[in-house]
């Protein structure tokens, strides 16, 4: 099995640094019935990630910039799989944000993963960490529930893409007039240099990883009552949360936004078997210089019904489509400078992973979170990641350090935002 990386693939492998680590991340935990050693649950995904063919592959590069995926002849699972004991759940915080900072070996299948013990209650973590340049949130979902206990989910295999010719076929006319259309409409959404965000900031190696549960009920309710999507309500939860943080550090004012890229899987469209990143993106102002929360969520709504409608193909959301169409070779001689031009399109990745509502469970425990974890683009302060497991909705923040010290206000300020949506739902008379 061996198959060649997509120019949007290699973009994430050239852009990779050592303070922007390009690999997609999860928080796991999960509670069992009785107690567990880690190197027990160590050697159950040593097991399963053998099973799984992507695991054993690394990306190769040739001359002229392109890549494939090879398999590692010196494979062995247990050189990705480490494990660790913490006491407390500020130690636990310290030792996710700090394997999140750490670069992946891509001389090796890019892929790690770390179980964590000691948490309350009995229970235990599982951090996984995939480079992107092996898949994007939605294949990387699929790799990971091969290492979840067998269930009523249904996973199918990954079906092998056909070879690729070693030379790229010429575009077609048509194809070279989209990819102009494509580049000029994102050009067209770049801000001037000069032009500050309250969310940009130097690249730093430390992190801070933060995170946060709400009940999904909750979430339905206000969407119910304002109209618009869980992803809409979501969005606003976040804006409002940004807002507090950056109110309270004088870097919010009444016309300040926040341009956020909301990542879009093209999959469906395509419904072939690829095994690497098919994405595009919509570019949404978060408007965080907003103080009524439900005018937050009107505005956002608006702008996401909008963006829709126009579709993922244009605009700074296009970026990753056109970067998919740019050889190879562009990308690895130009990626210092691509990866910084990302402050010129947007201030912050906010990504929704879709997870499987059936019940999962890891050697008999059954998974209690599942917290997404986004990379930080440089020059980016935050990545934001949300996903929705059965009842309950689990939101992340990947920050730099240095730009907020003192996240651990993310819980009470999601619910204060919860409840100034409910509270105006109910002035207004709307029913429970």
């Amino acid at each position: 099995m061996a198959d060649h990386l997509s120019p949007l693939d290699i973009a994430f492998l050239a852009m990779e640094g050592d303070a922007n680590p390009l690999h997609l991340g999860a928080v796991a935990t999960f509670a069992p019935s009785t107690p567990v050693h880690p190197a027990r649950i160590a050697a159950v995904l040593c097991e399963r990630a053998q099973e799984v063919p992507r695991l054993r592959h690394r990306a190769r590069t040739s001359l002229l910039g392109g890549a494939r995926w090879v398999e590692d002849p010196g494979f062995a699972p247990e050189d990705h799989v480490f494990t660790h004991h913490v006491r407390g759940r500020e130690r636990f915080a310290t030792l996710v944000s700090h394997l999140m900072a750490q670069p992946l070996d891509l001389a090796r299948p890019p892929w790690e993963l770390h179980v964590i013990t000691g948490l309350a209650a009995g229970r235990f973590a599982v951090v996984a960490k995939l480079h992107h340049s092996l898949c994007d949130g939605m294949k990387a979902v699929g790799l990971g529930l091969r290492l979840f206990d067998a269930s009523r989910l249904s996973i199918p295999d990954t079906p092998v893409p056909a070879a690729k010719s070693l030379i790229p076929s010429l575009p077609s006319l048509r194809g070279i007039r989209d990819t102009i259309d494509i580049a000029s409409s994102v050009l067209m959404s770049t801000r001037p240099p000069t032009l500050n965000s309250p969310v940009l900031t130097a690249s730093t190696r430390p992190r801070r990883v933060v995170m946060s549960r709400l009940d999904l009920s909750d979430v339905h309710r206000i969407r119910r009552a304002h109209g618009g999507t869980v992803n809409d309500v979501l969005l606003a939860l976040v804006t409002g949360a940004l807002r507090h943080w950056l109110s309270a550090h004088d870097s919010a004012g009444p016309d300040s936004v926040v341009r956020a890229l909301i990542p879009v899987n093209q999959r469906s469209r395509s419904g072939d078997g690829t095994s690497g990143n098919q994405i595009s993106g919509f570019l949404v102002s978060l408007p965080v210089g907003t103080a009524d929360p439900v005018e937050r969520l009107r505005d956002i709504r608006a702008q996401m019904e909008s963006a829709k409608a126009a579709g993922s193909d244009r605009g700074a959301g296009a970026l990753p489509l056109l970067a998919d169409r740019v050889p190879a070779l562009v990308h690895r001689l130009a990626a210092p400078v691509m990866g910084r031009c990302a402050p010129l399109l947007f201030d912050t990745l906010v990504t929704s992973v879709p997870l499987p509502s059936v019940p999962l469970a890891l050697d008999g425990a059954d998974l209690c979170e599942m917290y997404p974890v986004a990379p930080v683009a440089p020059g980016h302060a935050v990545g934001v990641a949300l996903s929705v497991y059965r009842s309950s909705v689990h939101v992340c923040l990947n920050t730099n350090q240095s730009w907020m010290s003192d996240a651990q206000w993310l819980d009470g300020v999601l619910r204060r935002e919860l409840a100034a949506l409910h509270q105006t739902r109910e002035l207004v008379g709307l029913p429970r």
